[in-house]
Order: structure tokens, then sequence, then C-alpha cells
């Protein structure tokens, strides 16, 4: 996209290069380049951590959230020039259930002004409660929204009841310690898996590392079955303080032969808050867009999706499983669900990530107001020499283990398996090496 000569202010945006082969990390990021009224640029966390960047030629800097805030990806000489920046400051924060305590003490001494938040709005004055941030406005957002131009990256769709693959889903098997929610990833998977199995019903359903698929093989994953699971995204449960986990590593030392329910009940049931942080996903927008049915634990899904419209409300004791694959063998349904839910969600452009710059373009202008800060003039003031930011946020590879584990290799699982160990028992120093001769640096 050509810079718009009515462009004014200049953005920063730190970020970690290293979680961009996530489609939904890099489509986040790039969405601000493309729809912004703001010159937006982009620079990696490393390069930021080293001081050399000056961050007086931007007019506001903003922490994006694949940077994990409280976890020491942040050098303290970093912290230390973005506390004398004296610009707008702004951060995107996720998964706030971890380290809470640590992120609420790094918003108020650095100061960010504004703080855009996936915790929901009805919950962020339990979080963050107003009179301990008199200086920082909370914006609640989603995790992610509608991808762009998908069609261009799975091709040409086929209609929902003409394929040959049921029902997929991918999981990813979370700690006890994130309670319910957490753990539904997996039962919704196993439980699913079992019953097309016994039927016959052709399925992909996976919820190990090893099975996991990035970049357009992902998509593409999507767009070749007729229905997808899910559940809604989050976590209840806060570890404010990082004492719970390690109060968990205690009892597990201890008590070897504890089991996850175990470690529920001691530690964490007494924590859960339902309704506190659930979320939609943005594997739900994915699976819209592809024309995927969704088949869904109940729940609300911030709002987005209507059950028996958008998508198949599946009860979380699976009593009406035999009714949701009734619905599935039936082409006329299977087909309208999928175009309802493709007209409302992507179609009209309510969940976009056009709309989403929209809305942050308004609340980064309104701080820019509020605060009387001056506005660059960014088409004749460009970047210093030295700098190391770029106009485009960098789009990396998978690591070599998640590269192996892609839909799109003809490795059986046992294969994958194996690959990964010898991997793993290589020494680090080595591994760069073996990546350049495999074309990966």
């Amino acid at each position: 996209m050509q810079l718009q000569q009515s462009k004014f202010g200049k953005i920063l945006c730190v970020y970690a290069a290293n979680q961009t082969y996530t489609p939904t990390i890099f489509e986040h990021l790039d969405s601000f380049r493309k729809y912004s009224k703001y010159y937006w640029h982009y620079l990696n966390i490393s390069a930021f951590n080293d001081g050399s960047e000056h961050l007086e030629s931007f007019d506001a800097v903003v922490f994006h959230y694949s940077v994990r805030l409280p976890f020491g990806q942040v050098s303290q000489s970093g912290f230390e020039s973005l506390r004398k920046f004296r610009g707008l400051k702004v951060l995107f924060i996720q998964d706030e259930y971890d380290g809470t305590n640590e992120v609420k003490r790094l918003i108020n001494s650095i100061p960010f002004d504004l703080v855009f938040s996936v915790v929901p709005a009805r919950s962020l004055e339990r979080v963050y409660p107003s009179d301990e941030f008199p200086r920082t406005r909370f914006v609640s957002n989603l995790t992610g929204y509608a991808p762009d131009n998908l069609i261009d990256q799975i091709g040409r769709l086929t209609a929902p009841s003409k394929r040959t693959l049921v029902i997929a889903y991918r999981g990813r098997p979370l700690p006890i310690r994130y309670g319910r929610l957490g753990q539904e990833k997996i039962a919704i998977g196993q439980h699913v898996r079992d019953y097309c199995r016994k039927r016959g019903i052709p399925s992909d359903i996976e919820w190990c590392e090893s099975s996991r698929i990035y970049g357009d093989a992902w998509y593409r994953f999507i767009g070749s079955a007729k229905a997808m699971l899910g559940c809604e995204s989050g976590s209840n449960v806060f570890d404010w303080d990082g004492t719970l986990q390690q109060a968990i590593n205690r009892y597990r030392k201890e008590r070897p032969n504890a089991t996850d329910q175990d470690v529920y009940k001691n530690f964490i049931e007494e924590r859960e808050v339902d309704g506190l942080m659930n979320q939609v996903s943005p594997r739900i927008f994915e699976m819209a867009a592809a024309k995927t049915v969704m088949v869904l634990f109940e729940g609300e899904y911030s709002g987005v999706l209507e059950p028996n419209t958008h998508f198949l409300p599946l009860k979380k004791d699976f009593s009406n499983l035999d009714q949701i694959f009734t619905e599935l063998a039936d082409d006329i349904t299977v087909d309208a669900i999928a175009e309802r839910a493709y007209q409302d969600i992507i179609l009209s452009e309510r969940y976009g990530y056009r709309q989403f710059v929209t809305m942050v373009d308004g609340e980064i202008g309104a701080m820019f107001e509020e605060l009387k800060l001056p506005l660059t003039e960014a088409v004749s003031s460009p970047l210093a020499p030295w700098s190391k930011a770029t106009r485009f946020p960098v789009k990396s590879k998978p690591p070599l283990p998640q590269m192996l584990t892609r839909s799109s290799l003809p490795f059986s699982s046992v294969v994958v398996r194996l690959m990964i160990a010898v991997w793993q028992r290589i020494p680090v120093g080595i591994r760069p090496y073996i990546k350049r001769l495999l074309g990966r640096a």
C-alpha cells in the first residue's frame, strides 16, 4: 500500500519477530500498516533492547502483545528509555491471567497512557480498578479479528456440504492451572474423536504439539473440513503474583502421584471465576471466513455468534452429539449455517481488521488530543539512517520442530516425533549451521 500524503503522526511498534509465524499475530501487526491513518514503523524487541533506537523520532511507541511484558523479554535499559520517552505510550496485552500484578506495576511505572486489553469490558474494573490507574485508559478488544483475503491463501472454497472430511480440530494441551476453559480444549477433541472412530465418520482431530499446523497450511486445513470443533478462549483463573504456580509445583513434588483433579480441587477451584475472561478466539473468524461449520461448546463468544444461527451448539456433557451429526449430514443445513456465518461475520466487516484499526486510531487520536501532544508530518520527516525500524513487520518461519509437524508434509506421526527427538538432542550451538544447510537461515 502506498503511503498517503495525508498521513500525520509516526508510531513505533515494538514486537517480537520470532512470534509472527502464527498467522493471527502477523495479521494483527500488519493491519496497522495497512489501515491506520498514522504512519507505523516496526522494531523487533531485540533491537529495542540494545538502546540504539532514537524514540524521540516518534510521536507514539506501541508495545505489541507478542512481547510478553512481565516475563523478562524487555531489558532494563529498554524500560528506562520508554520511561524517558515523552510521547504517547500504548500497550496491547493478552494472556493477562499470567503475571497480572507485574503487568499492573509496569503499566503504572512506565506509565502507559492507553492499554488495549482482552479482558472483556464487563471485567475490566475487576482486573484493573480505575483508582489504581489514574493516568491510564483501558479499552477492551478481541484477541484477533477476521483475516484479510483468506480465499487467496486457501484457494477456491468448496461448499461445505461437498467436503469429504466431516469434522476437524487442532487443540493444545494446557496445564490444569488454567482451569476449566483450558481443559475443555482437550475434552472436546477426545470425546468427539472417539465418537467418530466408533462410527467410521471421517475426521482429523488431534491436540498434541506434534500435530500443530502453521502458516498457509493451517488455512487450507480449515477449508478442507465440513465442520470444525471449538470452544471459548482464555482462562478464568488468575495467577496474580506467580504464587499459584509455585504452590502447584511444591504440591506435585511432595505428592508425585497427584492427579490434575487433585490439583484442581486443592488450588484451582476456589480461584475460578466463571465468565471473567471468556473470549471469542481468532479461530472463530477463520472458520467463518472458510465457510466451515462451527461445532462449538455452548458459550457467549463475546456476543459475536448466535447459536443455531452461526454455529451448532454442543452441550458440555455431549448429550446432543447425535443431533449434531444428524445436522452435519443434512447438506441444506450445513451450507445454510456456513453461509449465514460468512455473511454476518465476514462480509459485514464488523469484525474485520479495518474496523479494528479504525477503533484503535480513534482511541489513539483522542489521547493525542487529551495530552496535547504534537503530531509529526510523517511524509516530510523520514527516520534517521541509523534507525533499525522498518515499514513492515517481519514474517518469521516456525521453529524447525514445528515446521516438521505441518500436515502438508508426507511424514507419519511416528517419524515426526523421531525427527523432533533427534533435533532436541543436537547441541544448541550446532543448530544454526544445520538450519543454514536446510535453507532455514
